[in-house]
């Protein structure tokens, strides 16, 4: 027991020591070597939870995954498709610029775009993000509040590409403008809008 929580202290240092080094000197500037160094454990310690420095990346995504899912319930005790599409985006976007942050979130999406190939990490669709999104679209169908012109597997892809969008500007402007501010107005007025029509 007590090793075990020494290998999840071991591990959350060296994370938290990436994450930091990747935040203030970029990605491709910092070394496993440097990670290691900052984390004060051997190089060979960083080879017992990652593979590559990527998977530090991804485990990011799925930290964010992880609070996604812990505000699943507050979510779903809104009433109807509007509602709970609102209440997720304002605790989604709440999170990313309170928790996550412009300088983070520059590094996830830089080393995403820099990354080979077209299956990533930040478009992966069995991620929390896009099934619960196409889980409350689907109900909102079924019940006739959102139109079916397109699945809502399509709609759901559109929705998160959008917020994709969101997030790229945001970053691109260095938190120039408040994130949840322009993105509910664009939530509400745009993406809602669309789903809601019925011609």
């Amino acid at each position: 027991m007590a090793k075990t929580k020494k290998a999840e202290a071991t591990k959350r240092l060296i994370y938290e020591s990436a994450i930091h080094l990747f935040t203030k000197h970029g990605y491709d500037a910092v070394s496993i070597q440097k990670i290691a160094d900052h984390a004060g454990t051997a190089k060979g310690s960083f080879y017992s939870y990652y593979t590559t420095k990527s998977d530090i990346i991804v485990e990011k995504f799925w930290e964010i995954d992880a609070y996604y899912r812990s505000i699943e319930e507050v979510v779903r005790q809104e009433r109807g498709g509007e509602r709970r599409l609102l209440t997720f985006t304002e605790l989604q976007l709440t999170y990313v610029r309170d928790v996550v942050g412009c300088d983070v979130l520059k590094v996830l999406y830089a080393n995403q775009v820099l990354q080979e190939g077209s299956q990533k990490t930040i478009t992966d669709e069995t991620r929390f993000w896009f099934t619960f999104i196409e889980e409350i679209i689907a109900e909102a169908q079924r019940s006739g509040e959102f139109n079916s012109h397109e699945s809502a597997s399509t709609y759901a892809r559109f929705f998160n590409r959008v917020i994709r969008g969101l997030f790229l500007d945001w970053n691109i402007s260095s938190a120039s403008f408040d994130l949840v501010e322009v993105g509910m107005h664009y939530c509400s007025s745009i993406l809602i809008e669309a789903l809601k029509r019925k011609n």
